[in-house]
């Protein structure tokens, strides 16, 4: 069985020490796991996965000094290139961006995909209040149009969380997916993918909310038009069929089945969540996810297209 994982994380010492240093560790409300290649080697043995592509999750590294953001993320990025020369056909990476510093930000993109050899990059859904879909974006998004880049996104605090209720102490629970949500949406109004159509985006956990909300978004909008609320139709169906979709977290048993009432099983791909999930979930949804294909004979066909042969296609690994 061949597998290629397209969401998995890499937390480096000097990302470690520098978030530990500006007091985050544990601003989304748990402790950060630990990672190192070996470990990571041995999942991808013990799971049958063949390529993983690393990114860094969430804090978002930027505390109110851009300069050091901006070095920071420089060398995240070329640790990351090192170890994708170091272990050939193991790992990829996506570069992260020094946000919300747009004009640094964009020069890293260049310099990451055009010198280290990035495989994408790495968005999160909101840097420290900047939103996916602001224009403000648009120059980072006219460089990556320029690469047919590949852009994971991966959700972060929102900018404004109440303090005391439940969903406001572990953030990944909740607010991770509903912030994905919130700024996909945000691109879908602003026309990003529209506007830069060669840019491939890839949603995490399963679509987060999108499921749930992409009818209800399409369904309001002549309410939202005749109020004055949403200047421009939005074709929901076509922003959707543009994006691809990883089913890190818990697909199986229902998740995946109610992804695909929004997508095609072609633009979904495989994501084990390492190391924020340990090895022994991570090997637990997987034996749901095969049972899955197992059971349901209408998802049998495309058991290979999702956990290998979409992301192959995706990254340019055939």
């Amino acid at each position: 069985m061949k597998i290629i994982d397209a969401h998995s994380h890499i937390l480096t010492p000097d990302y470690l020490a520098y978030v530990k240093e500006n007091g985050a560790a544990l601003e989304d409300g748990f402790a950060l796991p630990n990672w190192s290649a070996e470990e990571h080697l041995d999942l991808m043995e013990q799971c049958g996965i063949e390529w993983s592509l690393l990114s860094v999750s969430s804090p978002h590294p930027h505390f109110g000094n851009d300069e050091a953001c901006i070095a920071l993320t420089r060398k995240m990025n070329e640790d990351c290139a090192a170890l994708k020369e170091k272990y050939p056909g193991k790992f990829g990476f996506c570069a992260s961006l020094p946000l919300p510093d747009v004009d640094a930000s964009a020069e890293e993109a260049v310099y990451a995909l055009d010198v280290l050899k990035a495989d994408g990059i790495k968005f999160a859904s909101n840097s420290r209040g900047l939103y996916l879909g602001d224009p403000k974006l648009d120059p980072i998004f006219e460089e990556l149009d320029k690469r047919d880049a590949v852009v994971i996104i991966h959700p972060h605090r929102p900018a404004a969380v109440t303090d005391g209720i439940f969903s406001s102490g572990p953030i990944p629970l909740y607010e991770f997916l509903c912030d994905t949500t919130r700024a996909v949406m945000n691109m879908m109004a602003n026309g990003v993918l529209t506007r830069y159509p060669r840019v491939k985006l890839v949603v995490p956990h399963c679509g987060s909310f999108l499921p749930n909300i992409a009818s209800r978004m399409e369904s309001l909008q002549p309410v939202l038009m005749a109020q004055g609320l949403l200047e421009n139709p939005i074709d929901v169906k076509d922003n959707i069929s543009r994006m691809y979709f990883d089913t890190a977290g818990t697909p199986a048993p229902d998740l995946l089945p109610f992804l695909l009432t929004m997508t095609t099983p072609d633009k979904i791909v495989y994501g084990a969540d390492y190391p924020f999930t340990p090895i022994p979930v991570v090997r637990k949804n997987l034996e749901h996810l095969l049972k899955l294909f197992e059971e349901r004979e209408d998802l049998k066909p495309y058991k290979n297209m999702i956990l290998w042969e979409n992301a192959e296609k995706l990254f340019h690994r055939s």
